[in-house]
């Protein structure tokens, strides 16, 4: 009954609606005489407002095709990537840089990767359309100083470009 394209649009923007129902919904308990149900209101509004930032960034960072080679499994902080050539694994307490590789083939085709290099040197090397690689916002997150503003313009670009989104902070001995 609902087309498909239709319907993965409202799952991919699913967080977005839920924040601002859950935002309106707040609007709703503010208007209410009183400071109890104006506090309790304006915390409503706060978490929606938030839930829908989220996600909205999240929705732009996913590929809107799952249909890449490959799977991306994160698990134990510890992200793999299993692909038919060239999957591996890093573990992401050993992480030293986060860049978005994008070529000029884009929009017509998924031409996003991302590159996560360790300390010790080796690289993995996945692209966004893999299955599984919209986890990688998630495992991510966490990391102080991830510019997910450089990912959003990454998945936009469409020049063979390099984004870094995240590196190591030097370790300081005094």
């Amino acid at each position: 009954m609902i087309r498909p394209e239709v319907e993965a649009l409202f799952w991919r923007y699913a967080e977005v609606l839920i924040g601002l129902a859950i935002a309106v919904f707040g609007v709703l308990i503010f208007n209410q005489i009183g400071l109890l149900w104006q506090g309790l209101g304006a915390l409503f509004i706060l978490a929606g407002v938030a839930i829908a930032w989220t996600g909205w960034r999240r929705a732009r960072l996913t590929a809107t095709s799952h249909d890449g080679p490959g799977v991306v499994e994160v698990d134990e902080r510890q992200i793999t990537y299993f692909a038919p050539m060239g999957g591996g694994a890093v573990s992401i307490n050993d992480l030293a840089r986060v860049t978005i590789l994008t070529s000029d083939k884009g929009p017509i085709e998924d031409d996003v990767h991302w590159l996560l290099e360790e300390n010790g040197g080796s690289r993995l090397l996945i692209p966004n359309s893999a299955e599984g690689a919209a986890q990688l916002f998630d495992a991510l997150s966490p990391l102080k100083g991830v510019d997910f503003e450089a990912a959003i313009r990454a998945m936009g670009s469409t020049t063979n470009d390099s984004f870094v989104i995240w590196t190591k902070e030097p370790v300081q001995l005094h």
